[in-house]
């Protein structure tokens, strides 16, 4: 038998304990993230913060899906405050808040008005102009 078919019949306080024997590596073997559906809201909670404390982007990205979206905001704070470097942003799109998506939206729009002072730059989508490509072709 596996451990992971007890996790459900397991009391709140065994599965804490686990969880930080896990992230301060005293156990080996077992993996945080099927942990988080049976853990509750407040030891979660007190997961994540240890999480952001420690900048463990990865462990922080799968729990995102059982944690609560006050939480989230806390973590796109923390990776805006430079504290989780390598975490996508873009990840926690689909559990912020509409609000919180309609703030961050603006903070880019502004920070892309900032750097297009620079109109030489070349965008960074296209790989090279198509009708450069055609007029190329032409002098064949």
């Amino acid at each position: 038998m596996k451990y992971i078919t007890m996790l459900p019949f397991m009391e709140n306080e065994d599965l804490r304990e686990l969880a930080y024997q896990v992230i301060n590596e005293e156990v080996k073997g077992v993996k945080l993230v099927v942990l988080f559906p049976f853990l509750d809201k407040n030891t979660l909670n007190e997961i994540v913060d240890k999480l952001i404390e420690k900048g463990n982007s990865k462990e922080l990205q799968r729990a995102i899906p059982f944690i609560s979206k006050s939480k989230v905001e806390e973590i796109q704070e923390a990776i805006q405050n430079g504290k989780l470097p390598g975490f996508k942003e873009e990840f926690l799109l689909p559990f912020l808040g509409h609000e919180k998506i309609k703030e961050l939206f603006k903070k880019m729009v502004q920070k892309a008005n900032q750097e297009s002072d620079d109109d030489t730059k070349e965008d960074p989508l296209v790989d090279e102009d198509p009708l450069d490509a055609e007029d190329e072709e032409d002098k064949k």
